[in-house]
């Protein structure tokens, strides 16, 4: 019985939670002895054309996982454009609006076929919720599919299309006991068909901070942003909240975005905000191990593994109190404190720039949490559980 990953893109360098957590699944589960195996678009990634066939169709080997690729077709992009600002808005839509959004998203008749082909006993596992490779996918074979969703408490949720993939598959496998929550909010749901599963990660990784600071000329001690900057993810609130901050702190401190994307960074705020984008992993765990604090301001996280890779390196972490998924991480592990407004973040923020024996205490939890919780090892063996569970094999 093969496993097949469906995920709308995929690579070895896509950033990106929902693709990191495919790619290590697949990857770990096939050293596990499980025959994974990948099913994706020619699409390149979230940030390319959805339309275009960046790759030629067919099986490719990466890094020893089979990644099957499969064509797509032009679409109705403006269509699909004007229903999604709609969303955006929080504005109700038609039923047969909901049926343009995903249809005129992404599209590969291949893909769909490959699965409508397929009479088993494979299964499919299906990843995010939110893309017509999920949505449609997951309801050909909904007695062999599972849902890896990444759910997020937004307008996506809620539509009909969405709840019929939750509610028809065989199972759904969460990485939060919160986003698990959330489903069995929006969704009629079978208790006994859902897992929480949580993500692995490679703790083997060593940080050092002495080389992220000399080979970025860093002196003053910072707070370290690691992730994709925009409103999306709160970015904007967070530099606001560091300028703020700023106005009333004598001494020395600055904020570094390390990620995807372009922010505007006030002119008052060039020698205190270091934006170095996209850098290797080690300078990545480099700085996390150089950072005094770690700020995770997004809502809309259904894991986080910026937060998790901060506490591999002993570093605390500040995320809002707004995202159930980060204050539930900090709850749990003791490893952070969570703000909801301004005069939250600078309590915060200053009860931990100085108190030293409270970051390193704050740091060792939050790593204990996680060697406790989301080694691969223990990953795998949930996945191998969850299916014995689901389908009496693995």
């Amino acid at each position: 019985m093969k496993w097949y990953f469906v995920i709308p893109w995929y690579g070895t360098s896509i950033p990106g939670g929902a693709e990191a957590e495919c790619r290590g699944a697949v990857t770990h589960l096939r050293q596990a002895g499980v025959e994974a195996e990948v099913l994706t678009t020619t699409i390149r990634d979230f940030m390319s054309d959805w339309t275009e066939n960046a790759y030629a169709p067919g099986t490719y080997d990466e890094e020893g996982v089979p990644v099957h690729r499969f064509g797509v077709q032009k679409t109705y992009w403006d269509i699909f454009g004007y229903i999604n600002d709609r969303l955006l808005r929080k504005e109700k839509i038609r039923p047969e609006e909901e049926t343009y959004f995903f249809r005129e998203m992404l599209r590969s008749d291949d893909l769909m076929d490959f699965i409508r082909q397929n009479q088993g006993p494979d299964i499919f596992i299906f990843i995010p919720y939110l893309f017509s490779t999920t949505v449609y996918g997951a309801t050909i074979h909904p007695e062999r599919s599972l849902l890896l969703p990444c759910l997020h408490d937004e307008p996506y949720a809620t539509l009909s299309l969405v709840k019929r993939a939750f509610e028809g598959c065989a199972g759904i496998l969460y990485n939060v006991e919160e986003e698990k929550e959330l489903a069995n909010r929006l969704y009629h749901l079978n208790p006994d068909r859902q897992r929480v599963m949580g993500i692995g990660l490679d703790t083997s990784l060593k940080g050092d901070a002495e080389r992220f600071k000399e080979k970025y000329h860093i002196q003053d001690p910072f707070i370290l942003y690691a992730g994709r900057k925009d409103r999306g993810k709160n970015t904007p609130l967070m530099i606001q909240y560091f300028h703020k901050f700023l106005q009333g702190y004598t001494d020395n401190l600055m904020l570094i975005l390390i990620g995807n994307g372009e922010i505007s960074i006030p002119d008052t705020l060039q020698e205190r905000v270091l934006d170095l984008g996209f850098v290797p992993v080690q300078d990545k765990i480099d700085a996390y191990k150089a950072a005094t604090v770690f700020c995770q301001p997004s809502v809309n996280e259904s894991f986080s593994l910026v937060i998790m890779e901060s506490w591999l390196q002993e570093t605390p972490v500040m995320v809002h109190g707004g995202c159930p998924v980060t204050r539930g991480h900090c709850i749990r592990s003791n490893g952070g404190l969570y703000f909801e407004n301004y005069p939250e973040f600078e309590e915060a923020l200053t009860l931990l720039l100085d108190n030293e024996s409270l970051r390193n205490r704050l740091g060792a939890a939050g790593r204990d949490y996680v060697l406790q919780n989301y080694q691969w090892n223990i990953i795998v063996e949930r996945y191998k559980q969850a299916i014995h569970d689901f389908f009496g094999e693995v």
